[in-house]
């Protein structure tokens, strides 16, 4: 199955971590608290799992271990930035300064691994950026935004990114698949726990009886599956092309919002999603209009 395609199948189920996240958070747990709900459950239900299918998962060098602590902090370093910068701003602007991830993968992945940094990518980068600004309604908010909101909100993407291009790391040091993804998620597990309070945790999923199937979902339907595919495409595909498709789960969000949440949609909403799936277009347009251009496509021309 193409890696492209795999993308767009993270990108829904990543979308659909915003249902069960926002349920919880409604429902009384902190930010921190979902986080762990999260990482928990992902590693839990990967490591039954593994335990099935893949034991030989579990051993790795202790000179690697640097590798799965240094990518695991960037992802809890990731979501708590997150949620710091949802307290300074705006939750669409904290939202769209995560999505500055892509940019931060383009040029980590050029100097890292060499990968070509084409006008197609930064085209489709731009475009998808703007839509993404007005499917979450930036524009609409006041210029008085702290300069520190924004700064911690970047510091979200570019660990966001970091993290993201863990997978690619791993794999120059022929570590699996299976391997990579069960430390990373054990490991962040660990590093947030300390920062939840389970009895909490446990009042809330009680409380009503969807709330344990929400938690399990969470993990399961919005971490661990979208987040191996993610790890499984990176590896086979272009960085920077698959975390652009996978941003593009902010239209499917926006759809949940609408039906789920009552959210409001309007002409500004309807022109981002347009921007954002021109964008993964012309990440890979149809064979038609491949056709047409021919092998020689500006698009495709190096910008360094």
């Amino acid at each position: 199955m193409h890696p492209y395609f795999l993308a767009g199948i993270a990108a829904l189920l990543v979308a659909v971590l915003n249902f069960f996240s926002k349920s919880l958070l409604e429902a009384g747990l902190s930010p921190f608290e979902v986080c762990a709900c999260r990482e928990s459950v992902t590693a839990t239900v990967f490591a039954v799992i593994l335990l099935l299918v893949d034991r030989n998962a579990f051993r790795i060098k202790l000179k690697d271990l640097w590798i799965f602590i240094l990518f695991a902090a960037f992802n809890v370093i990731s979501n708590v930035c997150m949620f710091a910068a949802q307290d300074m701003v705006p939750l669409e602007v904290a939202s769209v300064l995560e999505m500055t991830s892509p940019y931060f993968i383009l040029v980590f992945a050029y100097f890292l691994f060499g990968d070509r940094i084409t006008k197609r990518k930064v085209l489709a980068s731009v475009v998808m950026f703007l839509g993404c600004i007005l499917i979450t309604g930036i524009v609409d908010e006041g210029a008085d935004i702290p300069v520190l909101g924004v700064a911690i909100g970047l510091l979200s993407g570019v660990t966001l990114a970091a993290f993201t291009l863990g997978s690619k790391y791993t794999a120059t040091r022929n570590i699996s698949e299976n391997t990579s993804m069960f430390y990373f998620f054990m490991i962040s597990a660990l590093m947030v726990l300390p920062f939840a309070d389970l009895g909490h945790i446990a009042d809330v999923a009680v409380s009503e009886g969807k709330f344990i199937p929400y938690i399990i979902m969470l993990g399961v339907l919005g971490t661990l599956i979208p987040n191996y595919i993610a790890i499984y495409t990176i590896r086979r595909g272009d960085p920077a092309t698959i975390a652009i498709i996978i941003t593009s789960s902010i239209v499917v969000s926006t759809i949940i919002g609408v039906v789920a949440f009552g959210d409001e949609f309007g002409l500004r909403d309807l022109i981002g999603m347009i921007l954002v799936m021109a964008a993964i277009t012309l990440l890979d347009p149809p064979k038609s209009i491949k056709d047409r251009v021919g092998e020689d496509d500006p698009l495709d021309e190096d910008l360094l």
